[in-house]
């Protein structure tokens, strides 16, 4: 029996209220970082829904899939990125830098003046 077999009757067991709370904290923590157990716990939760249609219960629901993806998150972060750094750029030619000194140099000249 490989380990996500394991991982995929504690997901079964779960589902039907059986787990005590340290053992759900320690499913969560593997759901967490292992897509494949997560995928079938959703597939799992999907198929009871269906059961439960079927069987005469309309208002059955399952939690919705996420819908962010890896690539739409790495897509948002470039972008903030970049419109910081454009940003950043736009304000110090506007407002400009320190000066030729140094930053503690400026700063006495600005509270002596």
């Amino acid at each position: 029996m490989s380990d996500h077999d394991e991982w995929v009757s504690q997901i079964d067991a779960e589902l039907d209220g059986e787990l005590t709370l340290p053992e759900r904290a320690a499913l969560a923590r593997h759901l967490a970082g292992c897509t494949a157990c997560a995928g079938a716990r959703a597939s799992h939760l999907e198929l009871r829904v269906a059961m439960a249609r079927s069987a005469g219960q309309p208002h059955a629901v399952t939690v919705p899939r996420p819908a962010i993806r890896a690539r739409s998150v790495a897509k948002w972060v470039a972008v903030a990125l970049l419109v910081g750094l454009g940003a950043g750029w736009l304000a110090h030619l506007w407002w400009g830098g320190p000066g030729p000194g140094s930053l503690e140099a400026s700063r006495a000249t600005f509270t002596v003046e």
